[in-house]
């Protein structure tokens, strides 16, 4: 077998995991019940997330709060102040990923 296989959760809670932790790429899959955030913290590098469930909120420095729906890709620069929130009335689902 030539592939390898990365499970992540699915499960309706909180939950941040570590998918891929390679020397090229970084993988991580996060899930906010509804109602819930993350503190905001500096991002040091460049990320694309991946909304694949609810409504991201974010905050990026100085601006107000954005939200993006399922189906969306939002690219964060690096050297940002980011804060995550579920604005949704389920629990969020979103990939992170960081090249590097």
């Amino acid at each position: 077998m030539i592939e390898k296989v990365y499970s992540y959760s699915v499960a309706d809670a909180t939950a941040v995991e570590r998918i891929v932790g390679g020397p090229d790429v970084r993988i991580n899959h996060l899930s906010l019940a509804a109602g819930e955030s993350l503190d905001p913290h500096p991002t040091p590098e460049a990320a694309h997330m991946i909304v694949t469930r609810g409504v991201l909120g974010i905050t990026l420095n100085d601006q107000k709060q954005h939200s993006y729906g399922e189906g969306s890709i939002v690219a964060i620069p690096a050297n940002t102040m980011l804060g995550i929130a579920n604005s949704g009335d389920v629990t969020m689902h979103l990939f992170v990923i960081k090249t590097l």
